[in-house]
């Protein structure tokens, strides 16, 4: 089971930065332990907090988020997400080049800020796996995080999403629609469409289980 992964968020408005606590918070398996309102205050938090993921605005009143964001990788490893009303490509281009992992240009709704921490999650789930890899979960670790998973079916909501990949995540075997079912509360038929998503994506993959009889039960594990 993977620990709550601790944020930083960097935003000079205060009202907006409790906005982006909140959605940090409703995604589950993540813990804001500071905010900063100035970039000498998040390269100071930065150092005393010591967190996993940064969430950096761009216009901050001591200078841009791009020199902070030099200064956060210029230290220690800390991965960074990018939530800015700036648009311009040199921006862009300065954040991916500095290693900027998301570029969310404001106004974002929750959900897909919500979505990008989730892939992020699966993505830091994966990095921390004691076994050996196969080529298609090096290229989720590779690619994975830079893909937007904001495009779900219809029909799908990002909460239900939520509680199906959290069951997956923290249990250490794969598990039936019916075992999800049990530890959700979700229908297994709505279940099964959460599963079949998740293994269309690539996300996650089915093993057959014969030991029961009858048909053989499909049971899904996170990649």
């Amino acid at each position: 089971m993977l620990d709550p992964i601790t944020v930083l968020v960097v935003e000079d408005d205060f009202r907006v930065a409790d906005i982006h606590k909140g959605f940090v918070e409703e995604a589950g398996g993540f813990e804001v332990i500071g905010t900063a309102q100035s970039g000498a205050s998040a390269l100071e938090l930065n150092e005393q907090l010591k967190p996993q993921l940064v969430l950096l605005d761009i216009y901050l009143p001591d200078g841009l988020g791009t020199d902070v964001l030099k200064g956060l990788r210029a230290g220690r490893t800390v991965d960074c997400f990018v939530l800015t009303a700036a648009r311009d490509v040199r921006t862009v281009k300065q954040c991916l080049d500095l290693g900027a992992l998301h570029y969310l240009i404001k106004p974002f709704t929750r959900d897909e800020l919500i979505e990008r921490l989730l892939e992020y999650r699966r993505w830091r789930l994966a990095l921390n796996a004691d076994d050996e890899l196969s080529q298609p979960q090096v290229d989720h670790i590779f690619h994975g995080v830079g893909r937007p998973t904001a495009s779900l079916p219809k029909g799908l909501s990002v909460e239900t999403m939520e509680l199906v990949i959290g069951a997956l995540i923290d249990s250490d075997d794969a598990l039936a629609a019916e075992d999800v079912s049990q530890l959700t509360g979700i229908s297994r038929v709505s279940v099964r469409r959460y599963l079949r998503h998740l293994a269309d994506t690539g996300d996650a993959v089915i093993l057959q289980d014969y030991g029961t009889p009858g048909r053989p039960r499909h049971r899904f594990r996170l990649v």
